[in-house]
């Protein structure tokens, strides 16, 4: 008699068991994440302006043309063109003297071509749920400068923080340091240029 009473126990038990779980359902909050995916398009074609401060010459506006060819997703290809209009040294201004250079030598380009690298591809985030693909790249490269009448090689280094607006449209902020030999006063000297640029790159 008690096994009898002990199974309709167990059987009744079964029962509401299996009852309370088909009416219990999960309550999960599922997020609908939208990615953008950046075009398969491996050229670039970027401008930007910025500050260049050409040593002794002080600071002056610079503006910058680029392309770029992208070989993978860690290695790109530049080329680019940049010029500047250098001001008055400190000398041209305290001395009261004849100006060093006329104003079509104050001119400053440069074109050259350089290798990049990027180094920390991944995400900025401009909000608490929106956030947008950037990258962080060096490069390093090599061109011609035309500065005060001459003619010189220039060694080009620096870092690009790039930020994707869409999936063709990018917003870049650059810094850069043009090194090269200057005999402007009278002696050899080695001189670094530092620029600081912001621009927008297509891709295409």
């Amino acid at each position: 008699m008690e096994t009898w009473l002990q199974r309709i126990f167990l059987a009744l038990s079964l029962t509401s068991a299996a009852a309370v779980a088909q009416q219990v359902e999960p309550d999960i909050a599922v997020d609908v994440v939208s990615e953008d995916v950046l075009d398969s398009e491996n050229w670039l074609l970027g401008a930007r302006v910025g500050v260049l401060s050409i040593e002794d010459f002080g600071s002056s506006a610079l503006l910058a043309l680029q392309l770029s060819y992208h070989i993978n997703e860690d290695f790109y290809l530049t080329a680019e063109y940049a010029q500047a209009k250098a001001g008055r040294t400190s000398f041209e201004e305290l001395s009261g003297a004849a100006p060093l250079l006329t104003d079509s030598e104050r001119e400053w380009r440069y074109y050259g071509a350089h290798l990049g690298y990027m180094l920390l591809p991944g995400e900025a985030f401009l909000s608490k749920n929106y956030a947008m693909n950037s990258g962080l790249s060096l490069f390093i490269g090599g061109g011609n400068v035309d500065f005060a009448g001459d003619k010189v090689f220039a060694l080009q280094m620096g870092s690009q923080f790039r930020l994707y607006a869409t999936d063709w449209l990018a917003l870049e902020l650059t810094f850069s340091d043009y090194i090269f030999e200057t005999t402007i006063l009278a002696r050899s000297k080695t001189t670094h240029n530092l620029s600081l640029a912001l621009g927008v790159a297509v891709y295409f």
